[in-house]
């Protein structure tokens, strides 16, 4: 069963409404490559200097930042603790800006796992995909083709 605008809606408020006033966790990332875990910090950075509210979710849902050679990035909820799991593939395409989209995705999924929502793998990818993108509109030098991977997939069928 596909939920209603009405019920997206009012997760999408849950979700806003859970979002802490102050973030003072501080996320693990494991080291791996050539200083690939820098370049993971500085999507980070990136993330608290656009915007505040993205880096509070990021650090209220994520614990620990892995790296591995799988094909896409994911994540995973482990009793109280989230995590992100960082496809190499995609820090070697070299962009801080896509590392930081990765992150900000992700965290909208550790944000339904932390808070029992479940939706269809569909609606909670075009969610994910739509908080990406209302994050990486606000980006200084937004690479085109991540621009439009992230429209195609927030129309996902």
């Amino acid at each position: 069963m596909m939920p209603n605008k009405s019920l997206l809606t009012r997760i999408i408020a849950l979700i806003i409404a859970c979002l802490p006033l102050v973030a003072s966790s501080q996320i693990k990332i494991d080291k791996a490559g050539d200083d690939w875990d820098l370049k993971i910090d500085s999507a980070i950075n990136l993330i608290k200097q656009t915007d505040t509210n993205y880096y509070n979710t990021l650090v209220k849902y994520c614990n620990h930042i892995e790296i591995w050679n799988g094909p896409f990035s994911t994540n995973y909820w482990d009793k109280d603790y989230g995590n992100i799991i960082i496809s190499v593939s995609d820090i070697k395409l070299n962009s801080i800006n896509n590392l930081a989209a990765v992150l900000v995705h992700e965290s909208a999924h550790l944000g339904f796992r932390c808070n029992g929502i479940v939706l269809s793998e569909n609606d909670e990818e075009r969610f994910c995909y739509s908080y990406e993108l209302a994050f990486i509109i606000k980006l200084p030098n937004l690479e085109p083709w991540l621009l439009e991977h992230t429209l195609r997939m927030s129309n996902l069928k």
